[in-house]
């Protein structure tokens, strides 16, 4: 018996996607854009080297930028923010609550998003989803907020709860 492969699809057709982590640091204004042509610069760039995808590395960049994506058709694989210091229990709502304002928010409404990035390496994924039920959890949560838009969930882009097998990404 074959096995069946599952892969990313486009409006129902396979997509190989090739892009770059974009910290979104501009030298001239560290990581707030100095001008609307800097929120476009690494967009156009990105398809200027052949290039059809963006990870958004945990941060949401301002509506400008969806909106550079979406006109000139890049995929965004989008992070929830985690950044807080050291993960701790008192830092889970704080997760929380940044994950249901980014999923539900107005970055849904932009086309360019094509998967959400729960957790990123080992940045708070340890105390958040410690196991695959928790881990699993948020992947379900991911997916109710996200209103049958159909989009990927990665659970954990370059950590450990990519052996937990859930979520729809393994990275």
């Amino acid at each position: 018996a074959s096995a069946t492969v599952k892969a990313p699809a486009l409006n129902g057709k396979r997509i190989f996607y090739a892009g770059w982590l974009d910290q979104s640091f501009w030298p001239d204004g560290l990581y707030a854009a100095a001008s609307d042509d800097a929120l476009a610069f690494d967009l156009r760039a990105a398809k200027e080297f052949g290039l059809n995808m963006i990870r958004l590395h945990q941060k949401v960049n301002p509506e400008r930028w969806y909106y550079y994506a979406d006109t000139l058709g890049l995929a965004v694989f989008q992070d929830v923010p985690q950044k807080y210091g050291h993960a701790s229990n008192a830092t889970i709502p704080l997760f929380d609550a940044d994950l249901a304002a980014l999923i539900s928010g107005p970055r849904a409404n932009h086309p360019s998003i094509v998967m959400w990035d729960v957790f990123n390496e080992k940045d708070c994924v340890g105390v958040v989803a410690p196991d695959a039920a928790a881990a699993q959890r948020y992947v379900d949560t991911a997916r109710a907020l996200d209103a049958g838009a159909g989009r990927m969930i990665d659970t954990n882009s370059g950590g450990p709860a990519n052996d937990y097998g859930v979520g729809d990404v393994n990275d």
